[in-house]
């Protein structure tokens, strides 16, 4: 989540001339928020017309148990790493919230990015990994269902900047006419 933050930066790649070309924004805005969901929109304040390419949302509801995913990130700084793994469970609920239960390695710089499908479709967004002794492949995503009611609502998670630590807008009540 990017709460407390008070300086993002996205970085993006790109296909260039000669090979990868690496391009850091740093005039971010955050659009909304829900810490409880633990996500966020940015928008990257390009000063041009600057079109990014997007990726498709799949349905995180059409998972099953032993299909192929792929996570994309940084973890510990090494960009453009993928990870492979399966679905363990479309539906494991902790600590009251749902998540796609995942065999792929999430490690610190890889979680808030996409778990993809083999179709090339983000299906969850990767967040957590339980650390234990003896423990390993315990991988946890937000289910894309999830994220598209966030997304589909983002008005109601609009960031007030006035109050980082909201992520919610809340709307005045209404004037009661009797004095």
């Amino acid at each position: 989540m990017i709460a407390g933050e008070s300086e993002i930066t996205v970085t993006v790649f790109g296909q260039g001339n000669k090979g990868m070309d690496k391009k850091t924004w740093g005039n971010v805005r955050i659009v909304a928020a829900n810490a409880e969901m633990d996500l966020a929109l940015l928008k990257i304040e390009t000063g041009d017309k600057t079109r990014f390419p997007t990726v498709p949302l799949g349905a995180s509801d059409d998972l099953r148990q032993g299909m192929p995913v792929f996570a994309i990130g940084a973890p510990l700084g090494l960009e453009r790493t993928v990870s492979q793994g399966i679905i363990s469970l479309k539906n494991r609920v902790e600590d009251g919230h749902i998540f796609i239960q995942t065999t792929t390695q999430i490690n610190p710089g890889n979680s808030g990015g996409p778990l993809f499908n083999l179709k090339g479709e983000v299906v969850g967004v990767n967040n957590m990994k339980i650390v234990s002794p003896g423990a390993e492949g315990l991988g946890f995503a937000i289910p894309s269902d999830i994220l598209k009611l966030f997304l589909h609502n983002r008005e109601a998670f609009a960031f007030d900047p006035a109050n980082p630590n909201s992520g919610f807008r809340y709307n005045r009540p209404p004037r009661s006419n009797s004095k």
